[in-house]
């Protein structure tokens, strides 16, 4: 056979040959390991979903430098197979060594890539992926190629260009199909990956049943991640508070939360509870068991993902059936979904807040709101008609909702309304919600650039008419997994833009297209409508645009995944 001939024929050309081939393919291997990193990256960012990943996939317009290198590869076997029919044997490791010289270039001259907005972070999970990948590619590499040198030989390839045919066939083989391998090792390690799992939640499940903390869960389709963080700030008078970490809303997360982090000193633990389908918060609920349960509001946020918000409403109400018998549901008012699924709960102690006084049943309500650039202030009012007037440094006024929750928690665990007061006077902007930073420019920055949602992108604008000095300017580039509403909330979300903003800079043509509707149907002028690939070409952009004095809106910054 023809990888035969090379090993057994003893010749000099026929040792070089053997050195080029498997130079080539060691080449083509180690041009395929960057496509395996990136693949793991794009995997983790969709939370290990393959099903996501595949999807993601098929949306990718182009492979860059990789699908460059696939090309090369194509077009050096084409030549290699048109120099076989000369029958040189010098010619044999023609194509392969030239090949491999090309790639090699063209991967060291291609443009460099805009640097990833969030890192890969090589956990234990990551670290063994990108090991079995990379032994997965390379069996796959060396079972195709002595396939195909025999496939080429019965093909009547001569025997001396066999090796080298395969090698370059392969070559284009294993770089495209890098992201498969990565899907393939990640269905691989998924019984392994069960079995880690289920340790991690064996470990936290003894801890808190050893430290006995008083367990606050929080979920809701958006204001979960503030509400915890104002919890904290307003329990800590009282008690040595641990919330889990912004990123940290997962099943896993909250078990390396606890097993890491959580210490006998610690009196509640607050845990923000996400998900993208049913059964994610029950599992997080039986495992934390919380005392007292938040629900902040139910939304089309993760529709995509989701499928409907009536499946949304069952899987955010899971927080609330899970609780204990004498648990505290502490619920949004406001929020007629909420409210409705409110009405159906056993437990004897429900804590509801909010805005609208017009059915009386709120325990904690605000009243003679304010709000402006400089911060909110309204009147903190009791079921039984304690009162008391609060003022912070914290814009847009879905926050007076969240600050509302977290005072019902508060109050709930003993905390006094004086010092509730006082505590909310002292909240900080979570980070990327609507944090406002204002430069030696004298440019004012609102970063709220996590996480967009319908309500909070259109109380950030109207946090950004309240502005009554200099020119104000948007950088969106919209909001995503909206599922089937995705294109009409992006384009009310264009149409409040063109009432409220100066200058707009679209961020992704494609995917800011309904946003774009908005403006022009609201009359938007053209000539303060800017378009651009990405967050970079924004902010070049932006230069050319802003002036002392303005006011500059980043509203949402969208994972890697969703690059245009």
């Amino acid at each position: 056979m023809a990888s035969q001939v090379l090993l057994t024929s003893g010749g000099g050309t026929d040792l070089l040959q053997v050195v080029i081939v498997a130079g080539a393919a060691f080449t083509a291997l180690v041009l395929t390991l960057p496509w395996l990193v990136a693949s793991l990256h794009s995997l983790q960012q969709d939370d290990y979903s393959n099903l996501r990943f595949l999807r993601w996939l098929a949306e990718l317009k182009s492979r860059g430098v990789h699908g460059q290198l696939g090309i090369v590869y194509l077009v050096a076997a084409v030549v290699h197979l048109a120099v076989a029919t000369s029958g040189s044997a010098a010619g044999a490791y023609f194509a392969p060594a030239l090949a491999s010289c090309a790639a090699v270039l063209a991967y060291i001259r291609a443009p460099a890539r805009a640097p990833r907005k969030k890192s890969l972070v090589y956990t234990g999970r990551a670290r063994r992926l990108l090991a079995v990948s990379v032994v997965l590619a390379a069996l796959l590499f060396v079972a195709g190629f002595f396939a195909l040198s025999r496939l080429a030989g019965a093909a009547a390839v001569p025997a001396a260009y066999s090796p080298g045919l395969a090698v370059l066939v392969m070559a284009v083989v294993s770089i495209h199909a890098a992201p498969f391998v990565t899907i393939a090792a990640n269905v691989c390690l998924a019984p392994i990956q069960v079995s880690i799992n289920l340790t991690y939640r064996v470990r936290a499940r003894r801890k808190l049943g050893r430290l006995k903390p008083m367990v606050v869960g929080i979920t809701g389709s958006y204001g979960k991640t503030s509400t915890k963080y104002f919890t904290e700030a307003l329990l800590e008078s009282r008690f040595r508070v641990l919330k889990t970490r912004a990123s940290f809303n997962t099943i896993l997360g909250v078990c390396r939360a606890i097993n890491e982090e959580l210490g006998p000193e610690h009196q509640v633990l607050i845990v923000e509870m996400g998900a993208y389908r049913r059964g994610e918060i029950r599992d997080m609920a039986r495992l934390t068991r919380p005392h007292i349960g938040v629900l902040t509001a139910i939304g089309p946020q993760h529709l995509e993902r989701f499928g409907s918000i009536e499946t949304i409403e069952k899987a955010k109400f899971e927080l609330l059936e899970a609780l204990a018998p004498d648990g505290i549901a502490v619920v949004n008012n406001d929020d007629p979904r909420v409210r409705r699924l409110a009405a159906g709960l056993t437990v004897p102690q429900v804590q509801r807040y909010g805005i609208d006084f017009a059915d009386d049943e709120l325990d904690l309500a605000a009243e003679s709101i304010s709000h402006g650039p400089d911060g909110l202030s309204f009147t903190l009012v009791e079921r039984y008609g304690a009162r008391v007037t609060v003022k912070t440094r914290l814009i847009g006024i879905h926050n007076v909702s969240n600050i509302l929750a977290a005072a019902t928690v508060a109050r709930a665990a003993g905390v006094s309304l004086r010092e509730v007061a006082g505590a909310i006077g002292r909240l900080q902007p979570v980070p990327h919600r609507l944090e406002t930073h204002t430069g030696a420019d004298g440019v004012t920055i609102v970063d709220d650039a996590y996480n967009s949602n319908p309500v909070g992108a259109l109380n950030a604008l109207d946090a950004l008419a309240a502005f009554e000095t200099g020119r104000k300017i948007l950088v969106t580039p919209g909001m995503v997994e909206l599922g089937v509403e995705q294109e009409a909330w992006n384009e009310k979300l264009g149409a409040r833009a063109a009432e409220v903003c100066d200058f707009v800079i679209l961020v992704g043509s494609r995917q800011t297209a309904p946003i774009r509707r908005g403006l022009e149907g609201r009359g938007f002028s053209a000539d303060r409508l800017v378009s651009v690939a990405n967050l970079n070409e924004g902010l070049e952009a932006l230069k050319g645009i802003v002036r002392s004095g303005d006011v500059v809106l980043f509203e949402n910054d969208l994972p890697d995944l969703y690059e245009e």
